[in-house]
């Protein structure tokens, strides 16, 4: 007949004493009955099923443990920044979907949760493989009736005992087995609860509230004694007892009496006595302190504002949380597979989101500002393989002009830094030297290739994001892109990709703001500056220039939005797979750039005529005109190549063609007009 030790397992050991069956510190202080261990059996029966507090501590623990989903992803041996995970590694099918012909993945989760936080000895789990080593199924062991078995030697553990429900002992080798406990400072063989540390805290909590619920009966002690000085008889008696009757309705109630010899003695209760209620206000605050949990994350908010009840969410799940997905986590590491490493997605909880979120506004600060690059940016944004690691990417990009420094010697001549061996310059028609007044007739072109790189930029961000986004199960939720997950999974549905929550217009205009506005703003200063210098004069004047381009860009922005979203609902509707539509997208994002190119020298021409324009009216001079002068290159536009030497007051129009433009690239103008002009204007004094 197989040995049967379960009974030895559950015998509590005596203090100072040492259990032979049971390896953990069974250790205590002669006389203190708390510091007896708290097995699993007790941390159940008299912890979770008696105290509210523990139970609602370890359940919404559990709850939400059970909730994330376990993958696996490769290690990322060349950045921080985690890579994509694994989605047909087999523990996603066991962890996350059905763990065993028992149980679904969730409740396996939750069961092994619970255990953790209340078994000493802690988790075991015995996963099966088929012969040819796939994995097929996951079961829990009884904690109570499990343990570990030293080795000798160099071997920390023998093997594993656990004893079935019909009380046969089994006997299992390390390898059949995924021991997870929290590490106990002393004993290997043995983990830590909370309730070791707060077990008092769960006695006091029981005994209180039996206190209370025997005063309310009014069973365990009267409200007073009433005693008779002289003989009664039964029926007198029974009438007195009928009106002193004890229960909740007359707990500590007085009825006067009156007639004969009658003394009162008063035993109900005093302030003194009535102490539980501190007792039990302490013990709640030491268990959840012990298990990690705010009170508001167990369902009870009040007596807190909303900024403090987000607080103590964020709280619970940089502090409790981690720690313990991490335990559970690194039970199945070596299921992993060489190079791999196994977590728990909490990608989508909101505190965690917004604080990743704040982290991500200042990277793109810091990318503004020129201290941190745009493949800095997107690896810790977490897209760093989608964005390609070319000189722009890796560059500093300094604020003052927008100056790109280099992250390598060789990356100078791709960001024209130096000039590109065997370019000749581009020409323009020379200034009257004697006649016009010294402007810098490069400031556009500097300009450009400034606002060029920053679009640039800005155009791979959106697009990868859009891809990013497309790929993201939070907007594949309920749309027909949601597969490998099984034919009776709900998530999958029938909606259109939600594309207004894709592509973010108002992300594109803000940032399109923090990037441009500080190149455009320093441009048209020092625009503004040369042209008053070259007058003589010190009249200052507010920069406007920004606040007239910033609706004119925001409206290209838009319609290039719009059209990626009609290029994405078309392709969604015909039925292309996500990587169609992820293709659709990447062609917009090259047509994008190919837009940012000509906005960009668009953007340059005008910044500088608006700039000198208002500087010129500020100035009041008398005489001022402006002289048309075209690019002399061969590919100027014929009606751009006959207003060259064309000379205009300041504040009327140039003749070009059949239109009249302001200024080259004026954004009033007609596109075939304004788009992608390189002339400029030239200023003179005309008496």
């Amino acid at each position: 007949m197989p040995r049967r030790w379960f009974p030895t397992l559950r015998r509590t050991p005596p203090p100072a004493t040492k259990s032979e069956p049971n390896y953990t510190l069974n250790w205590a202080p002669a006389g203190i009955d708390r510091a007896r261990p708290w097995s699993v059996e007790r941390a159940v029966q008299d912890g979770m099923e008696r105290a509210v507090w523990i139970y609602k501590a370890v359940d919404t623990i559990a709850n939400h443990a059970a909730d994330r989903l376990l993958r696996v992803r490769p290690r990322s041996d060349s950045s921080d920044e985690p890579l994509p995970p694994l989605a047909d590694h087999p523990l996603y099918q066991a962890m996350n979907i059905k763990a065993n012909p028992l149980e679904v993945a969730w409740i396996l989760k939750k069961r092994a949760s619970m255990q953790l936080l209340l078994s000493k000895r802690g988790v075991f789990l015995e996963p099966t493989f088929s012969r040819g080593g796939d994995l097929l199924r996951i079961d829990l062991l009884p904690p109570g009736r499990t343990r570990p078995v030293p080795g000798t030697g160099a071997d920390l553990v023998s093997h594993f005992e656990t004893v079935t429900p019909t009380g046969e002992l089994r006997t299992l080798d390390v390898e059949r087995v995924r021991w997870i406990r929290n590490p106990h400072p002393l004993d290997p063989y043995s983990g830590i609860t909370p309730l070791e540390a707060a077990g008092l805290s769960a006695d006091l909590d029981f005994f209180t509230r039996h206190y209370n619920l025997s005063f309310v009966h009014n069973d365990a002690r009267p409200g007073g004694v009433i005693g008779i000085d002289g003989d009664m008889d039964d029926t007198e008696l029974r009438l007195l007892r009928a009106k002193f009757g004890g229960g909740p309705s007359a707990a500590g109630a007085w009825t006067v009496l009156t007639g004969g010899n009658i003394t009162v003695t008063d035993t109900s209760t005093t302030p003194r006595d009535m102490a539980y209620e501190t007792v039990s206000l302490n013990s709640k605050v030491e268990l959840l302190a012990a298990f990690g949990v705010p009170e508001s994350q167990l369902g009870n908010a009040s007596g807190r504002t909303y900024d403090n009840a987000q607080a103590e969410k964020l709280q619970f799940w940089e502090v409790t949380m981690p720690p313990h997905l991490s335990l559970l986590a690194a039970g199945f590491q070596e299921d992993a597979g060489d190079g791999n490493e196994v977590y728990f997605d909490i990608s989508d909880i909101d505190v965690l989101r917004n604080a990743r979120s704040k982290r991500l506004t200042e990277a793109r600060e810091e990318v503004a500002a020129g201290v941190r690059s745009v493949r800095s940016y997107a690896e810790l944004a977490g897209f760093a393989d989608e964005v390609d690691d070319t000189p722009a990417t890796r560059a500093l990009w300094l604020t003052s002009g927008r100056t790109a420094v280099p992250a390598r010697a060789a990356d100078a001549q791709a960001l024209a830094t130096a000039p590109p061996a065997g370019q000749p310059p581009r020409t323009a028609k020379a200034l009257d030297t004697a006649r016009d007044l010294p402007l810098d007739e490069t400031a556009a072109t500097a300009l450009h290739t400034r606002l060029n790189d920053a679009l640039q930029a800005l155009a791979i961000r959106w697009t990868e994001r859009t891809i990013a986004r497309l790929g993201s199960p939070r907007y594949r939720k309920g749309t027909r892109h949601w597969d490998g997950r099984g034919t009776e999974d709900t998530r999958t549905g029938s909606k259109n990709l939600p594309v207004e929550l894709v592509i973010d217009l108002a992300t594109w205009q803000q940032e399109a703001a923090q990037a441009l506005q500080p190149l455009v703003e320093h441009a048209a200063v020092a625009a503004a500056g040369e042209l008053r210098a070259a007058l003589g004069t010190s009249d200052t004047i507010p920069d406007t220039v920004w606040p007239v381009l910033a609706p004119l860009l925001g409206d290209w922005l838009a319609n290039h939005a719009a059209v990626l979203a009609e290029e994405v609902q078309e392709a969604d509707r015909s039925g292309k797979d996500l990587a169609g539509i992820t293709d659709a997208t990447r062609d917009w994002g090259r047509s994008f750039t190919a837009w940012a190119t000509v906005t960009a020298r668009r953007l340059a021409t005008v910044t500088i005529e608006i700039a000198r324009d208002q500087a010129a009216a500020a100035s009041a001079h008398a005489g001022l005109v402006r002289r048309w002068i075209a690019h002399d290159d061969g590919r100027t536009r014929p009606d751009h190549e006959a207003a060259d030497g064309q000379t205009q007051p300041l504040g009327q129009p140039f003749t070009v063609g059949h239109d009249l433009l302001r200024h080259p690239a004026d954004p009033q103008g007609p596109p075939g007009q304004a788009l992608n002009c390189r002339c400029r204007l030239a200023w003179r004094i005309q008496h």
